[in-house]
């Protein structure tokens, strides 16, 4: 019988644990290959002295360990887990403490040694809740709770406590970091006190975590005039996409894949005004429990599956839920009424609600919403108003019949014919000359979106299956 490999004895380990332990401790262990590939991407000076203070089997140590490394410290604040990782490492410098409770010269103290030169890992991620909790002062907790209420936030705050000034951290954490609101406070603390040296797009790397991730990699400390590195991970390799200067961020950090994509982003964000300023309400969720009530499944593009479009009203319909793969999924709603998983947006003419309903399934304003609102998550996401809102929206009175026509055609044609789509095609065309869309940045758009949409949506057989 062949020897088991290290993450194979890992996984063994891991499949033992109870359900509710590793959910309510936001553990998900990391594999070998990537484990191995930060390693090697973080470059780490022989000589350094690392730890992971959330080491689990000790993914991190073994890598560390394989490439040479010697001064190399774990912590978990299971007993029976640093049992299992002091077997597996062959380590005897793995400790049992809780790094999120205590604070940093605690821990420090509990293992008898200085800050660290890097701070490596995979921390715990779990929202704060009566089953997840943090044995930490009141003033930490809170702090914790204000930054995104979730374990590994408590992560990040105590990596600052155990690293050098000048040193570095590299953590692998949820993707929504670095958009989403509520780790907004966080998000403005890295921006201004820290150096973001790279963020490298995991994807959904972890089977068993809903959500996607991302590897963050700074300095303990701000230094002026830097930009981060923006990458991707795959078979354990990493690629560079582009780079910007960490400036050119205030609050939500944008990936962009491409360095062609910020100039686009700069013209479609600051050129021209947004979606909720031409909604003469605020977008919200339908609201009516009635049979009839248009519910979001009984949504396509421009029309209803079970009913004809209204001729009169002032409401778009968008289904609730979206995927990158579809885009925005909308109809004139007119005067029906909307089931709670339909989006309302309300213009103040039905002239203005098909004009806009035509810009909101062009390939420009996905696009947008897909790059930079949900931050090129491949996840289904809600099409809430704090995504919409800030859809950029060019009111073009000259062509705005231009656009009403073709809607109204595609409401009245046979869904998804060769005239619809040759329709469709037509609007994608008109909407690049009201946004001035240059030929160079229209055929990135095109080629991105290719790339996202599914295949159906250009009229072909998807033949991948």
């Amino acid at each position: 019988m062949e020897k088991m490999t290290f993450e194979e004895k890992s996984f063994i380990y891991e499949k033992s644990l109870d359900d509710d332990f590793k959910k309510n401790n936001g553990i998900f262990y990391t594999d070998s290959e990537l484990a191995s590939a930060m390693v090697d991407f973080l470059d780490i000076p022989q000589d350094a002295t690392i730890i992971d203070p959330c080491c689990g089997t000790g993914s991190f140590i073994d890598a560390l360990q394989n490439k040479g490394y010697a001064e190399v410290y774990g912590c978990d604040f299971d007993e029976k887990t640093v049992r299992k990782c002091r077997v597996l490492t062959k380590s005897n410098k793995i400790r049992k403490v809780d790094t999120l409770g205590l604070e940093g010269k605690d821990t420090l103290k509990k293992i008898k040694h200085d800050k660290f030169d890097y701070v490596v890992g995979n921390p715990p991620y779990a929202p704060l809740s009566k089953d997840v909790s943090i044995n930490a002062s009141s003033q930490f907790v809170k702090m914790v709770r204000d930054s995104g209420s979730n374990l590994f936030i408590a992560a990040i705050y105590r990596s600052f406590e155990l690293v050098k000034e000048n040193g570095i951290i590299s953590f692998i954490i949820p993707k929504n970091l670095l958009h989403i609101s509520s780790y907004s406070e966080l998000r403005k603390k890295l921006l201004k006190e820290k150096t973001i040296l790279s963020i490298i797009e995991l994807g959904i790397h972890f089977k068993t975590v809903r959500g996607e991730q991302v590897i963050l990699t700074m300095k303990n400390h701000y230094e002026p005039n830097r930009t981060i590195r923006f990458g991707t991970y795959k078979d354990g390799e990493i690629t560079f996409m582009s780079e910007v200067p960490q400036s050119y961020y205030e609050d939500k950090i944008i990936v962009f894949t491409d360095n062609e994509e910020v100039p686009i982003y700069n013209k479609l964000k600051k050129s021209y005004g947004n979606l909720e300023d031409v909604c003469s309400e605020n977008i919200r969720r339908g609201r009516n429990k009635a049979k009839d009530a248009v519910t979001g499944k009984q949504i396509r593009k421009f029309g209803f599956k079970d009913r004809e479009v209204p001729e009169n009203g002032n409401q778009i319909f968008i289904q609730n839920i979206f995927s990158a793969e579809a885009g925005i999924t909308a109809s004139f709603g007119g005067d029906l009424n909307p089931a709670e998983t339909v989006t309302i947006v309300k213009m103040q003419s039905e002239e203005l609600c098909k004009y806009v309903l035509g810009l909101l399934h062009s390939r420009v304003c996905n696009y947008f919403l897909i790059r930079f609102e949900f931050n090129n998550s491949r996840l289904t996401i809600h099409t809430d108003a704090k995504y919409l809102n800030n859809i950029p929206i060019v009111v073009d009175n000259i062509a705005m019949d231009e656009v009403v026509d073709i809607v109204n055609k595609m409401e009245a044609v046979e869904y998804m014919s060769a005239e619809w789509f040759e329709l469709n095609e037509t609007l994608n065309a008109i909407v690049y000359d009201i946004y001035n869309i240059e030929d160079a940045d229209r055929a990135y758009i095109e080629a991105e979106m290719r790339k996202i949409s599914a295949r159906k949506w250009y009229g072909e057989m998807d033949t991948t299956a």
